[in-house]
């Protein structure tokens, strides 16, 4: 029994002994105040040398006639040179015009001006408003002027038809649509259904 007692006190012995020597050695970090009004959020700025990389953003506005903006992206690269211009990945639009109508414009690639929510697309395109889908290459979209224009293999499919060009230019509010080929011996293809 007296044998289990010194083991015990030794066991206790080299835990206080540890315990001083972590805590109180004299290798501490030193502790600095600091004025809560002098810190500067570091983590924010940008510097030439590095970018901040956000992910699963989502950014929403709206412009002077009163259409709804969301954008979503998986990834956002805001660089120091140009703020204002996020390049995002994997992005997904959702305009409201009104209650009865709604844009849907989906992307591969897009850069988006924080400012006036321009929006240029990039590969994969997709554009749906109820059964309406136009695909593209490449898609800009003004959202302070209320325009979208499709270009670079552009196809459409709806209720009334499919066509095949190479740009289309869509006044959103007008719900009216200029469509064009590059090269002025080619013709835009188009299938009309009443």
């Amino acid at each position: 029994m007296k044998k289990n007692r010194i083991i015990q006190f030794s066991l206790l012995m080299a835990g206080l002994i540890l315990f001083v020597f972590t805590y109180y050695s004299s290798d501490k970090d030193e502790i600095i105040k600091t004025d809560k009004n002098n810190i500067k959020d570091e983590g924010v700025q940008l510097t030439e040398e590095t970018s901040n990389i956000l992910e699963n953003v989502n950014y929403i506005g709206t412009n002077n006639k009163g259409t709804f903006f969301e954008l979503n992206a998986a990834e956002a690269v805001v660089k120091y040179e140009d703020p204002n211009i996020s390049e995002l990945k994997d992005v997904f639009v959702v305009i409201r015009l009104n209650d009865l109508r709604t844009i849907n414009i989906r992307s591969d690639k897009a850069l988006f001006n924080k400012i006036s929510n321009d929006c240029e697309f990039f590969g994969n395109v997709k554009v749906t408003e109820q059964n309406n889908v136009i695909t593209s290459d490449n898609l800009d979209l003004f959202m302070s002027k209320n325009f979208i224009t499709a270009y670079n293999n552009v196809k459409y499919k709806g209720m009334k038809g499919f066509l095949i060009a190479d740009k289309v230019n869509i006044d959103i509010l007008k719900n009216e649509a200029d469509i064009f080929m590059f090269k002025k011996n080619e013709q835009v293809r188009v299938k009309y259904k009443n």
